[in-house]
């Protein structure tokens, strides 16, 4: 009996194993050297400060502010960002260490979504892309909100393509929204693609699921209403600004939306092809896809829903006339992964598939050797250690002499260490440090120097 036992947990394991090896795998290609390959910058310097707030018990109410209008998003990832630095006693890596898990649950739940959808060998496949794809694994080792989006995203797209079959559907596709709320403004482009697909296929929602996705709806955008509620609804005054800036600026050039478009989908297989290969595959998938639509009476509504998500954003900002950033197109990664799966499945032989895999495996593996960045969280660490080592925790300036933007991070990092130094020095202060970056910066020298950081001292500052 007890080997019976052993026998049937041995073999509901054996089920999982292949996707417990992905998972290991992404989350050790994530967490390797992550601290050399995060940034600490102006975005994650202010959800820092904003979740130190949380812990001291002080409510946050907003998010980080969108480039668009000022908008503030939810402040849902601050909370999360607030957990991780608890138990990791306010280390600036804790945002890191949360943006990696989030994109490991993106690659475990996009299996089972696509397990579902098209086959094991087909989510395996993709999975295994996923869990390699330097891509995704510089998204992830970049900790801010946006790390959310595409788990959210994810959801909304499964909640919206089952919303005619499974009663938990909408419930699914709210919590979706919810979510990316709190991530980023982008959500709000995939609203006009939820409200065609809906409209193509009428599906019949109870009373009980529309009441339970309007109370999600309503928890996630809460915060933000007493926010406004308080302060005169400028938020929400942002948020309509957005839309002045879209019919009153210059809209970006045509050639780099698309650009955008194709690299953003196509980076998830391999970031290094070439700019005309990309647009090679990009369009193959892109045409069997509308074959499919035609076609394939089976996978039709997935194509039309995959082709809405991919396509309406970039023609929202065809006709935007603002400048946005290029990751606002990250809409793209989600649907363009049903449409891989599905070009995929046209192979008849696995092992071309896995073949095929094991190339793009082999290539993301070289470009993720190559992976560097510059004045890294590590570096930042380094450099103020050496300060606080040479000068304690006070009584001394430093001044930070850098290219704009180049000089985030470091408030957080002295206070993280307990050191309240004067920034910028106060005037006719002795003892001195200068951070430099890049070195060598306005033809400051050095007499140290860290993975793109140097830093000189004047005066008393010790051994």
């Amino acid at each position: 009996m007890k080997h019976l036992k052993i026998k049937s947990i041995w073999e509901s394991l054996k089920r999982f194993l292949p996707i417990i090896f992905i998972t290991a795998l992404a989350v050790f290609l994530r967490f390797y050297l992550l601290e050399k390959r995060i940034s600490f910058d102006a975005d994650q310097e202010e959800i820092a400060f904003k979740a130190k707030e949380v812990l001291s018990g002080n409510p946050v109410l907003l998010g980080p502010k969108t480039s668009l209008g000022g908008f503030s998003i939810g402040p849902g990832f601050t909370y999360l960002w607030a957990i991780f630095s608890f138990f990791l006693k306010g280390d600036p890596t804790s945002g890191a260490y949360l943006s990696v898990i989030l994109g490991v649950f993106f690659v475990v739940v996009a299996y089972f979504v696509l397990k579902e959808i098209f086959s094991k060998y087909i989510a395996l496949a993709i999975s295994i892309i996923l869990a390699l794809s330097v891509g995704l694994i510089t998204w992830d080792q970049n900790p801010w909100a946006p790390s959310l989006f595409y788990l959210s995203e994810l959801l909304v797209f499964y909640g919206v393509y089952i919303s005619n079959k499974k009663k938990y559907g909408l419930a699914l596709v709210a919590l979706g929204l919810a979510m990316g709320f709190q991530s980023h403004f982008a959500i709000f482009l995939l609203v006009l693609p939820i409200f065609i697909y809906l409209l193509i296929y009428k599906p019949v929602f109870e009373k009980k699921s529309i009441a339970v996705s309007l109370l999600i709806i309503i928890f996630s955008v809460l915060p933000v209403i007493i926010y406004d509620l308080t302060h005169g609804f400028i938020n929400l005054q942002r948020l309509m600004s957005i839309f002045s800036l879209g019919t009153e600026g210059v809209a970006p050039a045509k050639i780099k939306l698309f650009t955008t478009l194709v690299s953003n989908s196509i980076n998830i297989i391999w970031v290094d092809f070439p700019g005309y290969i990309k647009y090679i595959i990009f369009s193959l998938f892109i045409l069997i896809s509308f074959w499919g639509i035609f076609k394939d009476k089976k996978q039709r509504p997935l194509l039309i829903l995959s082709n809405l998500f991919l396509f309406l954003p970039f023609f929202i900002f065809l006709f935007y006339k603002s400048s946005f950033s290029e990751y606002y197109l990250m809409t793209a990664v989600v649907p363009f992964l049903f449409i891989l799966g599905y070009a995929l499945s046209f192979i008849r032989s696995r092992l071309l598939v896995f073949i095929l895999v094991g190339t793009i495996g082999i290539l993301s593996i070289k470009s993720f050797t190559t992976i560097t960045r510059p004045m890294n969280l590590s570096a930042k660490k380094l450099i103020v250690q050496e300060i606080v080592k040479r000068g304690g925790q006070g009584g001394y300036g430093v001044s930070i002499s850098t290219r704009p933007g180049f000089n985030f991070g470091y408030g957080y990092i002295f206070d993280y260490y307990n050191s309240k130094p004067d920034i910028p020095p106060l005037r006719g202060q002795r003892k001195i440090f200068t951070i430099i970056s890049p070195p060598k910066y306005d033809g400051i020298e050095s007499f140290i120097e860290v993975d793109g950081i140097g830093l000189r001292w004047e005066g008393d500052v010790g051994f």
